[in-house]
């Protein structure tokens, strides 16, 4: 999760406006479809036979495109509160530094630097407030190709170009923070074949 369901101070609530967790500034999506020209009445094939034509007229092309921005991450520290504060945040000692997809020598990226965060002194909550930085955004491409007839038979390519779609790096105080270690899964082909009566 993002970032703690709990208040970092339960008689401050003003400390918790910030973005939700899910809160991706910008959203595109586009798709498109593609007859293509090959076929019985077509610009290509215009006269083959109707057994020719069954196997490679009448086919379409089509994607999608998904791209948004990161999600908003919230900076968590231990409690040092002394109050048992379940929501505890860290101290922000500089403004969020995102490095972006920078290699690290733990393996992976540093996504944010760490150096603009440390655990709060002893009595006190932490200065930082919700969301103050963000994760990384999605950029995908699906790519499906079908053919109609009384056959339905598809082709779906998911993250068509194998694009690392990145997982939300670390984000608790620690050695680790802003680290950004795992991704989802790489490019899905699926085929499918359908029969309409």
């Amino acid at each position: 999760m993002a970032y703690s369901p709990y208040y970092q101070n339960i008689f401050d609530a003003a400390a918790e406006w910030g973005p939700c967790d899910y809160d991706a500034t910008h959203n595109f999506v586009a798709n498109a479809i593609y007859d293509l020209p090959v076929g019985r009445g077509r610009a290509f094939g215009k006269s083959m036979n109707k057994v020719a034509d069954a196997v490679i007229g009448g086919w379409q092309a089509s994607g999608i495109l998904s791209l948004h921005t990161g999600f908003p991450l919230t900076v968590t520290a231990a409690d040092a509160s002394g109050t048992g504060s379940r929501g505890a945040r860290a101290d922000c000692i500089a403004p969020a530094d995102v490095l972006g997809e920078q290699n690290s020598p733990l393996g992976g990226y540093q996504w944010f630097s760490p150096a603009s965060y440390t655990q709060p002194s002893a009595g006190t909550f932490g200065s930082c407030g919700v969301g103050t930085v963000r994760g990384p955004g999605l950029h995908t491409k699906n790519f499906r190709v079908t053919e109609r007839h009384s056959f339905d038979l598809r082709a779906d390519f998911i993250n068509l170009t194998n694009t690392p779609i990145l997982n939300a790096p670390n984000h608790g105080i620690g050695t680790t923070l802003g680290l950004l270690q795992s991704s989802q899964g790489a490019r899905n082909v699926q085929f499918s074949l359908k029969y309409h009566f």
